[in-house]
């Protein structure tokens, strides 16, 4: 209760320079409206598809059985894949596989998320499976709706961009072909929110809430770990790279890893395997020895397929955190920046790589910065959002798009 009275106050506090309204009236026009406009819209086009739009034949079990995890549509549709694992771990809790090394389990799949889902379920209450579902997927979209406030404003008082790049940056992210992942029962809305309060937080120097931001994001995915690291950079850029100027406070972010060691205690007296959540990911083909091998393999078909549009994207988002770490100021966020962006195709493997690049907001601020002519910035925001339309209607008949 201590962090979210800290977070209010934060957003009740916050005084923005003068070309921001004092009204809500940005907050309605530049995130919540557009917000609700792609939520109806991917219902709109989940409603059209089934039944109009062939299933995956792989996957025929779940259309013609019409439901994932729940028979409630308008939550179902955002619950695919991954979402399955999560949603275990709700219900039943860890289980680990015959082996870690080649049998997918749950493992992999770190626990803030699923522990924050199980809620009432942690009083011991028998609570029916769409409970969950619904809990999960109205806390992603509370989890997204404050990582966007905390974007758009972040954006004008800490970069220093203008309130047109701001609305722009936040329009790019809406309507790239993966945004509806930021609704679905999956945990990039909660990354993404963590991550940008953590550095938000860091910037107001006030470095135990950043600690605890970090402590949370090391148990939400992996990328916590790069995240984390990150802080520290970033605390040396506040401290202007002087030794002298480190004061004590650094110590809090020394305490943010516990969570995760409580974690891999956990999971290792299970399983017996020191980093247990990693040695279960080597079932899904990362951490491979060849990733190039990999690549070429994924690229060998003749076809366009989602594969080869996930590393046009991955190239795009290199390209552009190499510039922002050589062009902006904060060194610290062009690190991260890339970091976030190889790691995707680090192991060689071209599945899930525009989902992982949701989480990438420097590259979306870049863009809004940059695409300064009105016909270009329509253009590329038309093509993005029939994309983002193609792949949820994928998506949602079990085609793996994400």
């Amino acid at each position: 209760m201590g962090i979210l009275y800290t977070i209010m106050t934060m957003f009740r506090s916050w005084n923005i320079k003068g070309e921001i309204s004092s009204n809500l009236h940005w907050f309605w026009q530049i995130v919540l409206f557009p917000f609700l406009v792609t939520r109806t819209c991917w219902l709109l086009v989940a409603l059209y598809t089934v039944g109009n739009y062939l299933p995956n034949p792989t996957y025929a079990k779940y259309a013609e059985r019409g439901f994932y995890l729940t028979h409630f549509f308008p939550f179902d549709i955002f619950t695919r894949w991954d979402a399955g694992n999560y949603f275990s771990i709700v219900t039943q809790g860890y289980s680990p596989s015959s082996d870690l090394h080649t049998v997918y389990s749950n493992i992999a799949f770190f626990p803030l998320y699923p522990y924050l889902v199980k809620s009432l379920g942690w009083l011991g209450l028998s609570m029916p499976d769409g409970y969950y579902v619904a809990l999960g997927v109205i806390l992603s979209n509370i989890f997204f709706l404050l990582a966007a406030v905390l974007l758009y404003k972040m954006i004008i008082e800490f970069f220093g961009f203008s309130e047109k790049t701001a609305e722009k940056t936040l329009a790019f992210l809406y309507v790239f072909p993966t945004s509806f992942i930021f609704s679905s029962f999956y945990t990039e809305s909660l990354f993404l929110f963590l991550i940008l309060l953590a550095i938000f937080a860091g910037w107001k120097n006030n470095w135990a809430l950043a600690s605890i931001s970090a402590f949370l994001l090391l148990l939400t995915r992996s990328q916590g770990l790069f995240a984390w690291g990150f802080l520290f950079l970033f605390y040396l850029e506040r401290r202007e790279w002087n030794i002298r100027k480190i004061k004590p406070d650094i110590l809090w972010l020394l305490l943010a890893p516990l969570g995760l060691v409580a974690h891999l205690v956990y999971l290792y007296r299970m399983t017996g395997e020191v980093l247990a959540p990693f040695v279960a990911m080597t079932a899904w083909g990362r951490a491979n020895d060849n990733p190039l091998l990999n690549l070429w393999q994924n690229l060998s078909s003749s076809y366009l397929d989602v594969f080869k549009i996930d590393l046009i994207f991955s190239l795009l988002f290199i390209a552009c955190s190499i510039y922002i770490l050589i062009k902006w100021p904060q060194k610290s966020i062009g690190l991260l920046s890339l970091a976030l962006s190889v790691l995707p195709i680090g192991s060689g493997l071209l599945v899930s790589v525009s989902r992982y690049l949701l989480i990438v907001f420097p590259v979306f601020i870049l863009a809004g910065e940059k695409i300064k002519n009105e016909n270009i910035e329509k253009a590329i925001m038309a093509a993005l959002l029939t994309l983002q339309i193609v792949y949820f209607a994928g998506w949602v008949n079990y085609y793996w798009i994400v």
